[in-house]
């Protein structure tokens, strides 16, 4: 039959790429050798990492919070539709790839992710739908019943393994070939009765190949039915998807295997996920110590409970990262405890799974019983414009497709949409008449992107400084780029245009914090350091007259010194941990402290704070509070154009009547200001500052006030700015008054009965210098003390005194105990011995968070280090009510 020549699309990919085998969190599994090849690493290397971080991102991070909520967002964004990523290669420069992610499975839950590379230059064509028919990975069709033509693309046999001429064009071809069980996906047999107009399909199925063996194919495409029902058209295109196939049935079968061996078998399995916080151990691994499958749940204390106890005072993790140091993967002869408390002798096959800061991740293995281990889519050529249009439905962004002249050959739906306006208007006309642009700014005309593309043959990258002008009441923000389509002869014989609404590409209010507090963090480190040093001076000055001068005047300087490096270090690690959804009645002069001491750090700028008398509290999230205010006070910073000036901070209430500040109910508001003598700030820019990724910064991110606005925002508040060029800059934030004082965190301990006291404290640290030095002052504050270096030992005192009816007064015992049980497990096995057990978390950890999580634990004091002997002698005080 007679087949028309077609319009053709630009190439973006070709062959199956790489393809990798993801976990439900991200990390990979397993990898193709393509991927390994592209990525310049061994299987091994890959196998753990997480899939996020194989790509060069704006902004990056290995905190596990930042690496899942791009994980996420990954998800999100490929649900429907490929996307556009930089690969990152181990030796080499990043370059774009497009990615697609599919789901291959529930439970677990598992992943396929498809990496495709750019195509090389296209063979001469003189259309770019024709390449697409000739040389791409798809085989189209066209089955029109009823004129009796039947149409298969050569790269439709090609898929199949014959040359075009080796298969005839009829539908008995099509019936010979699919595979007698899926002999119900033929195009004549598909769909539901009485169905008319157009219906779209999707449907998977086997072919013969000119071999003889079968392989799957994904078909897609459009059925076309007559009034009465009757099937008239068929047309679509197929895909191979052997590979995708072969991994999928290759995963069934190794977990059918798995399941068969650790629930029937002598094996017992495991699989340990420290980083997510899941467990799972198999039947036959519970039925190897004596439990049955509901007797011992899938738990982090399960784990322990089957491992030697003397063996794991430090932990699962550290008892799994001891073995066989220098080894991924290890076979051994282990002891397991059996549910009798008797030890059970299994030959092991571990692998564990390690972070690059040598943490551990995964442990996944097997036991067996000594002796005998086991060993372990587009549219067919000839089909008018509007039938390409359905095929292309699913793409988000909108596409415009010109001739060499630039006039327009199709748009899809996205792109009538955007354009307001339809493709039968659209059809022939010049592009530049229909794709108008003006400057969101000046309002000038913009050049016409495929006009520029078609001249210069340079593609024009995205941009979104730009409106779209449809003839409505006022242009509408675009993104967009375009490039021409060149043959093998250097001559444009098209272009493209693909557009989208910038206001569908914004982040989330959660992935602006992330983005902007690592962003926030980089900008600080090196103002951190210098201060940390100058108060390191003080105290080693102070230390060294006093040792070698025996001159002690300086020891108050070094004291206050160490207080101020306490309270900088606090800062810091509030303001990296990020918000914690709880609020609380603060002071608004302790907060904007608090903001200057970090975001100043290292500053020549002068700064200066002043909160007026009778100033109301707030109610907020401290931690993004503090955000708020150090990117306000770094910005101003920044617009220093010589690194010397002034910052005025002030704080005070403000009575705010109806319509006075926008969106703001009238009331009572604390207002701060945050004024600078910089540079200012151009009109132009002026009312673009809040919006996402503006910026006018060389190495800016453009999240940093797109960030304070929202924070504020979701505090029932809003903000203003003011700014004259060559003046300066004020910001002002207004937050609602809270009803309430301030909160101070206090926990009543338990009556103490003096009849029993002691005098006695038990004393737990891992550091020898601090233990010393600790029990010297309790011993000046009249207290006795024992101490213990990790926490078997410190039940083991408490258990000896406790049988004499002498317990100790009270416990304080470090958080973080390296190599041995830390203070939080210790106390859950004191308080089982001795209910009325009077602990005190002892931590270099500085935050209030984590002070009131503890608290609510059971425990009843919480020290933060350093500490002096008042301190010491406060807290005790408190605990023991004397």
């Amino acid at each position: 039959m007679h087949h028309p020549s077609t319009p053709s699309v630009a190439r973006t990919g070709h062959g199956p790429g790489a393809v990798l085998v993801l976990a439900a969190d991200g990390r990979i599994e397993l990898a193709s050798a393509s991927a390994c090849a592209i990525w310049q690493a061994k299987p091994e290397e890959l196998a753990g990492d997480y899939f996020p971080q194989l790509f060069d991102f704006d902004v990056t991070s290995r905190e596990s919070r930042w690496v899942q909520a791009q994980w996420e967002v990954l998800l999100a964004a490929t649900a429907d539709r490929p996307i556009t990523l930089k690969l990152q290669p181990k030796e080499a420069a990043a370059y774009d790839v497009t990615v697609r992610i599919e789901k291959s499975g529930e439970t677990p839950a598992r992943y396929l992710a498809f990496i495709s590379l750019p195509l090389p230059p296209a063979d001469p064509a003189d259309h770019f739908l024709t390449q697409l028919n000739d040389r791409g990975p798809l085989g189209f069709f066209d089955l029109n019943f009823q004129r009796q033509e039947i149409y298969y693309s050569p790269m439709w046999k090609r898929l199949l393994g014959y040359a075009d001429t080796d298969l005839p064009n009829t539908y008995e071809t099509w019936l010979n070939l699919i595979h007698p069980d899926d002999s119900s996906a033929a195009p004549d047999r598909q769909g539901r009765a009485g169905s008319t107009g157009l219906r779209p399909f999707s449907h998977e199925f086997r072919m013969k190949h000119a071999h003889g063996h079968y392989v799957w194919l994904q078909c897609v495409g459009l059925q076309q039915h007559g009034p009465n029902g009757s099937l008239q058209r068929v047309i679509g295109a197929h895909l191979d998807a052997s590979d995708r196939k072969d991994f999928e049935e290759s995963g069934l079968r190794a977990e059918e295997r798995l399941t068969q061996l650790g629930d029937r078998g002598r094996a017992g399995l495991f699989d340990l996920d420290f980083a997510a916080g899941l467990y799972w151990l198999s039947p036959g691994f519970k039925a190897l110590l004596g439990y049955a499958d509901g007797e011992l749940p899938d738990t982090l204390e399960s784990v322990l409970r089957s491992l030697p106890m003397d063996e794991t005072l430090g932990g699962a993790p550290a008892y799994f990262l001891a073995q066989h140091p220098d080894q991924v993967s290890y076979f051994d002869v282990i002891r397991l405890r059996h549910r009798e408390d008797r030890d059970v002798l299994v030959h092991a096959g571990i692998v564990r799974q390690i972070s690059r800061k040598r943490e551990l991740q995964r442990v996944l293995g097997f036991v067996v019983p000594l002796p005998g281990p086991r060993p372990a889519g587009e549219a067919e050529p000839t089909l008018p414009l509007g039938h390409l249009t359905v095929l292309l439905a699913e793409l988000q962004e909108g596409v415009l497709f010109t001739d060499a002249t630039g006039h327009v050959l199709h748009l899809n739906a996205k792109a009538e949409r955007l354009l307001g306006r339809t493709l039968a208007q659209c059809l022939g006309q010049e592009s530049g008449e229909i794709f108008r642009l003006v400057h969101r700014q000046s309002g000038e005309p913009g050049e016409s992107p495929v006009h520029k593309a078609l001249t210069t043959g340079e593609p024009v990258t995205l941009n979104a400084e730009f409106a779209l002008d449809t003839g409505a009441a006022a242009p509408r923000p675009i993104a967009f780029s375009a490039r021409a389509v060149i043959d093998a002869a250097g001559v444009p014989v098209g272009g493209v245009i693909v557009f989208r609404d910038p206001a569908e590409m914004s982040l989330t209010p959660e992935e602006l914090l992330r983005a902007n507090r690592f962003d926030s963090l980089g900008q600080l480190a090196g103002g951190i350091a210098h201060d940390f040093n100058n108060l390191l001076t003080t105290i080693l000055g102070g230390v060294s007259l006093a040792k070698e001068n025996h001159d002690y005047t300086a020891l108050e300087n070094s004291e206050r010194a160490c207080l101020a490096a306490k309270a900088l270090s606090k800062q810091l690690l509030t303001y990296s941990k990020g918000g914690t959804a709880v609020r609380q009645v603060v002071k608004p002069a302790d907060v904007l402290a608090d903001s200057l001491r970090l975001a100043a750090a290292g500053s020549t700028v002068k700064v200066e704070l002043a909160v007026a008398p009778g100033t109301g509290t707030i109610c907020v999230d401290r931690a993004q509070i503090l955000q708020v205010f150090q990117n306000l006070v770094i910005n101003a910073i920044q617009a220093m154009p010589t690194g010397q000036g002034q910052i005025w901070v002030t704080a005070a209430n403000v009575a705010l009547a109806e319509a006075e500040v926008p969106a703001l109910a009238p009331g009572v508001y604390v207002k701060v200001e945050v004024r600078d003598n910089g540079s200012g700030i151009k009109p132009e820019h002026l009312e673009r500052i809040f919006d996402p990724f503006f910026t006018t910064k060389k190495s800016g991110t453009g999240l940093g006030l797109a960030t304070v606005l929202s924070i504020v925002k979701r505090h029932g508040g809003q903000m203003g700015v003011d700014s004259e060029l060559g003046v300066g800059t004020a910001f002002s934030v207004f937050l609602p008054v809270a009803d309430a004082p301030e909160e101070v965190v206090a926990r009543r301990a338990p009556a103490f009965n003096v009849a029993t006291r002691t005098g006695r404290i038990l004393f737990m640290d891992d550091d020898p210098q601090i233990s010393e030095l600790t029990r010297g002052m309790l011993e000046s504050l009249e207290y006795k003390c024992d101490l213990a270096s990790h926490g078997a030992e410190a039940v083991q005192l408490y258990k000896r005194y406790l049988n004499i009816g002498r317990p100790y007064d009270a416990v304080i015992m470090d958080l973080t105990i390296i190599g041995g049980m830390g203070g939080e497990q210790t106390f859950k096995l004191l308080r089982e011995m001795h209910p009325e057990v009077r602990a005190i978390i002892a931590s270099g950890y500085d935050n209030d968070d984590m002070a009131r999580q503890y608290r609510d634990m059971g425990f009843l004091g919480y020290l933060t280090k350093p500490y002096r002997v008042g301190d010491l002698g406060r807290i005790l005080k408190i605990v023991l009510g004397s």
